[in-house]
């Protein structure tokens, strides 16, 4: 039986080095292109040679992730990283692109592939889809219960996370910092506008005071290792790129005592001192996100986005000292923070009551600190980082590897020193030996020689010696031939094995719509009314409004979502399964298509038309659509953006926006299956119609959402003329 993987997060050289040395199976990584934490160190090219080198040392894999949507003008420049990292060695790469993942799949047949939870990865048809495609694992989205992945299918590996930052959004699914700043998310450059504050306006009324609701606690999932590796887990995921080594090193080494637990056949209880190391090291309060049901109002913390640590007791302020009431102990480096007032302190001084400097002061005692930040006031005092937990956790464990020996020395022939760690195995060649003259060389004495690994990273588990009887051997020949048998065998261990890689030729050719058609999405029964005197294409997911309208035909209504019509539109790579030869079938923007060969990989699929991604540019489109069948993509031109899908829950009520610090309006928006954050403004990109019909685009899509039917006839009366003149 497969051992469930504990997998890593490094975002430079230093915490990969904390997450080998503190047990981790596999490290994920980022270099400098194409990786969904742009603003993360990452490893340059030199620098990824050298963490795949020392990660392969300590038989720990390594993940590049490539999982950032490509535009066409860097497919080159991606084919050529993929071909760089896979003659590095590298284990697989994570991507959320589906036209990346066909064409690693023609360049290196033999390339790992795992699908990023970019790819928006919810359910059993994702899984059997993506198997169609090659990939070999799947990290799963995070608001998948325990539940739901009992139920999935084990077609392929299954990664979750385990530990970390939760995103608001379903993963892949977020356009907020695109639309508002410009910041792709999809493109690792989230700016985190779920972490700033709003006010709730429920039925016109908005709150007097902004809170975090679209924050989220950070998850930990220390109660569930062993439900989720009997779910058929093969890979748990600590997040933290962005984090320090300590944190990486410590999570690392936490779950690396549960995973072990499970096999074998105890149960390791995280002790109370663990878990307040856990909150002191990173949290904005902790939980166990969707795993459990949880209801949403236990996975936010509305009062704070940022790292919270521990309750370390409460302070009262004066004009020169703060007072600190200690329910734990603080030591002088630790660093504090004074919960209402917002403002911190990393603990320079510390005194008691008579003012004597001190190093350190007990729970339930007082102490006291200078009061340079003039701070005013009392309340919670919570202590946000250890001094000492700090050093303990660098001073980092040392992991061996361990090897086997078989050690040969006869009368006149070369020695011989096999070495092995299980997977590679050496064969070094030494002296003769001689007749002894006066004291032989004992077997003690070879086996001494031979288990001084010194600061190699092998230990002994065994060695076997087969020598005759009254030898001399010179000590420093054994010494030669051990240190040329393990740099021999790093050095076997950590060479990328030559790997065949195709040249892959560009066939496709262009073709352009005859005639330009409207895509038209509505919501109500006035905005259909209208919508159908103008296209025979009208989309929508009122469920009462499809229920209505089923029968009219070649006017047909169909919804986004999780539909079972011959003639729908999707928004989800899952629902490719069960398209047939003769359906009709457009993808939705959230589908995240931005270069041709997704395009061309849809088409493949049977996709009929394929819906672009809104965050392309005009001269981006233009790209596109020169290369492929143009007559047979959708480009959005008019429309409140869905700039989230949450399964959060951000209000109870019907009838809610979100009001952000510069009194724009976000509508929370519910039904069946989702919650989404609507965009304050319509993106209209009606002026530029006539240009993607000079493209030879098939399709322009309109989406209404609270638009009149009066609004919906103006805007579609304004598309209609540019079609008729072009």
């Amino acid at each position: 039986m497969k051992k469930c993987e504990l997998l890593s997060p490094a975002g430079n050289m230093t915490m990969l080095k904390y997450a080998v040395q503190y047990g981790a199976d596999a490290v994920y990584l980022a270099g400098t292109r194409f990786g969904a934490r742009k603003f993360a160190n990452n490893f340059d090219d030199e620098e990824l040679v050298e963490a795949v080198k020392y990660a392969h040392l300590f038989n720990v894999k390594v993940y590049v992730t490539i999982n950032t949507l490509i535009y066409d003008d860097e497919v080159n420049d991606f084919v050529e990283y993929v071909k760089f990292i896979h003659n590095q060695g590298v284990d697989a790469v994570l991507v959320q692109d589906l036209g990346m993942i066909k064409l690693i799949r023609k360049i290196a047949p033999q390339l790992e592939i795992h699908a990023s939870t970019q790819f928006h990865n919810d359910g059993a048809k994702t899984v059997e889809f993506l198997k169609t495609v090659g990939v070999k694992r799947v990290v799963l989205d995070r608001e998948l219960s325990l539940k739901e992945i009992e139920k999935l299918p084990k077609k392929l590996e299954l990664e979750v996370f385990c530990h970390g930052a939760l995103c608001v959004s379903y993963s892949g699914q977020c356009l907020f910092s695109s639309q508002i700043l410009g910041r792709s998310g999809n493109r690792g450059e989230c700016a985190g506008l779920c972490r700033l504050p709003y006010k709730l306006k429920k039925n016109g009324e908005v709150e007097k005071k902004a809170s975090y609701h679209l924050s989220l606690k950070d998850l930990y999932t220390v109660d569930y290792v062993h439900d989720l590796i009997e779910a058929g887990i093969s890979c748990l995921k600590i997040e933290g790129r962005m984090k320090s080594p300590e944190y990486v090193g410590y999570m690392t080494k936490i779950y690396r005592k549960l995973i072990d637990a499970h096999y074998d056949g105890t149960i390791y209880q995280v002790t109370e001192e663990e878990m307040k190391n856990i909150q002191i090291l990173f949290n904005r309060g902790l939980t166990r996100g969707f795993l459990n049901g949880a209801e949403s109002s236990e996975i936010v913390n509305k009062s704070t986005p940022n790292h919270i640590g521990i309750h370390a007791g409460i302070y009262r302020s004066n004009d020169k000292k703060i007072e600190l009431v200690l329910d734990e102990d603080i030591h002088q480096g630790d660093t504090i923070r004074f919960q209402e007032a917002n403002l911190g302190m990393i603990i320079n001084f510390l005194y008691d009551k008579k003012d004597n400097l001190i190093n350190k002061s007990a729970k339930n005692t007082v102490a006291y600190v200078d009061n340079f930040l003039d701070m005013t006031g009392n309340g919670e005092l919570r202590l946000v980082a250890k001094d000492s937990l700090s050093k303990e956790i660098s001073t980092l464990p040392k992991r061996t590897v361990p090897i086997s020996m078989i050690f040969r020395a006869h009368l006149n022939k070369p020695m011989i020193l096999e070495v092995t760690e299980g997977k590679h195995a050496i064969k070094s060649i030494g002296s003769c030996p001689q007749k002894a003259q006066k004291r032989p060389v004992s077997e003690e004495e070879m086996k001494r020689q031979l288990q001084k690994t010194g600061e190699t990273v092998y230990s002994i588990s065994n060695i076997e010696v087969e020598a005759d009887p009254d030898l001399f051997i010179n000590l420093k020949d054994i010494n030669d031939l051990r240190r040329t048998a393990l740099a021999s065998l790093d050095e076997l261990r950590t060479t990328p094995k030559k790997v065949e890689l195709n040249e892959v030729i560009d066939k496709r050719k262009n073709r352009l719509a005859n005639k330009t058609e409207l895509i038209v999405c509505v919501d109500t029964e006035e905005q259909y009314e209208i919508a159908q005197k103008y296209s025979s294409l009208v989309f929508s997911s009122n469920e009462n409004l499809l229920k209505k309208h089923e029968n009219i035909n070649p006017k047909y209504v169909s919804p986004k979502v999780k539909d079972k019509s011959s003639k729908y539109m999707i928004s989800h790579y899952g629902s490719f399964v069960d398209i047939e030869k003769n359906d009709i079938v457009f993808t939705d923007y959230m589908m995240n298509v931005t270069n041709s060969h997704t395009v061309e990989a849809c088409l493949e699929h049977d996709i009929s038309t394929v819906g672009l991604s809104i965050e392309l540019t005009t001269d981006r489109i233009e790209k596109i659509a020169s290369k492929v069948d143009a007559s047979k993509i959708a480009v959005f031109v008019y429309g409140k953006i869905e700039l989230m899908k949450m399964k959060y829950d951000p209000s109870s009520s019907e009838l809610t926006e979100l009001v952000d610090r510069n009194g724009s309006s976000y509508k929370i928006v519910k039904d069946s299956h989702f919650n989404y954050l609507l965009s304050s403004k319509p993106k209209d990109l009606i002026d530029e119609a006539s240009e993607f019909i000079k493209m030879g685009i098939g399709y322009l899509r309109v989406d209404f959402k609270d638009e009149t039917q009066k609004e919906c006839e103006k805007i579609l009366e304004r598309l209609h003329k540019i079609i008729r003149k072009e």
